[in-house]
């Protein structure tokens, strides 16, 4: 049965609690449909207990109003925003092979972007002209091949990304890290309309009113990697946001592609490391055609494997993960203990090790070396 604005004004009400998705997912499991839980939480059902903490209980309680409700509706109307459950046909199939999928998607335009051909281009906010041109005439050559293009709507490279797309004719899909009556930055809401004008679609796991927090966007980089069948990275420093999404196509095991661009700018350091350590070299949109199987005759893929990845010296951070890893298994917040690292150079660092086979990673953000 289609669902209407009703179902998805609960929708909002559920998200809104900011609940992990693994709690919405049980929720969903227990309850069938947020409505439901809806009603169980205004009966004071008990049972709600045994899957929430108490924080998100009274955090359930006190929206659960018709008040709360109206104001979700209007917001749903305004935007022409919907939703879509896990367990709904029209969720993006390929979001359900990853770990930890988001239990409710919000979305602007044409979901059934999701069924077409997709790869994900990231790389830094601050980029440089020239990586910002090699990125927009990459995803023009992509979208004039039938591709559509996944990015963030950031500014930089994701922009560039979304701009390129749309050169080529293709539809292209942003996930953005707020709510999608809140986009962030407000300087592309003019392309947040250009991409929605030409058969585009705009998705947030983050309900209607949820503003931009830094940590979102390292959590709604996964859904970015798990829409696409491959990864671009078009610029990065060493230290970049972007290779959390490098790390999340590996742990995925999804293809990474790197642009090589300047080896003398330290904008495209991340690039290089990335391409010594084994990351796809390419120079056309034909290189990752063809090595997508895309195109007819396809050549060998172009990996670094030639590179003594074993032999290589590894940095004083390397060696404090491996040494950590080699009792066991240890999850990433465990990592940052036993090695002292700040988040970024610890993700970083794994990701280096990751691509070099030295370890591997599990699902729930659990690493260990690789057997």
């Amino acid at each position: 049965m289609e669902r209407s604005i009703t179902d998805f004004q609960y929708d909002c009400w559920l998200a809104s609690a900011g609940m992990p998705s693994g709690t919405v997912h049980k929720v969903l499991e227990r309850y069938g449909t947020p409505e439901a839980c809806w009603q169980a939480v205004q009966k004071h059902d008990e049972s709600i207990s045994s899957l929430v903490t108490p924080r998100f209980v009274q955090i359930l309680s006190e929206t659960c109003n018709e008040n709360a409700l109206g104001k979700y509706r209007q917001k749903l109307e305004k935007h022409s925003i919907r939703s879509v459950l896990f367990s709904d046909p029209l969720y993006p199939a390929s979001l359900k092979e990853i770990h930890d999928p988001p239990a409710i998607l919000f979305y602007q335009g044409n979901l059934e972007c999701t069924e077409s051909r997709m790869l994900g281009m990231v790389g830094s906010r601050a980029a440089s002209y020239t990586g910002q041109k090699a990125t927009r005439k990459l995803a023009e050559d992509l979208s004039a091949q039938g591709v559509t293009i996944v990015s963030g709507m950031a500014c930089g490279i994701d922009a560039s990304a979304h701009r390129g797309c749309l050169d080529g004719k293709s539809p292209t899909i942003a996930v953005l890290g707020c709510g999608l009556d809140k986009p962030y930055p407000a300087d592309n809401i003019p392309l947040r309309d250009e991409i929605l004008k030409n058969n585009g679609l705009v998705l947030s796991e983050y309900a209607p009113g949820e503003k931009a927090a830094g940590w979102h966007f390292p959590v709604r980089n996964r859904i970015i990697v798990g829409l696409s069948r491959a990864l671009i990275l078009m610029e990065a420093k060493i230290r970049s946001g972007s290779m959390t999404s490098v790390s999340h196509a590996l742990e995925q095991g999804k293809d990474v592609f790197v642009y090589p661009g300047d080896p003398s700018s330290e904008n495209f350091e991340g690039n290089h490391q990335l391409l010594r350590e084994g990351g796809i070299y390419f120079t056309s949109a034909r290189d990752i055609l063809e090595d997508m199987h895309w195109l007819d005759n396809p050549p060998a893929v172009r990996h670094n494997s030639d590179c003594a990845q074993t032999s290589l010296c590894r940095t004083p951070e390397e060696e404090s993960v491996i040494k950590a890893l080699k009792p066991g298994t240890l999850s990433f917040e465990q990592l940052l203990i036993h090695t002292g690292m700040n988040p970024p150079v610890l993700m970083s660092t794994l990701t280096i090790l990751q691509i070099r086979g030295v370890i591997e990673a599990l699902p729930g953000k659990q690493y260990q070396i690789k057997q």
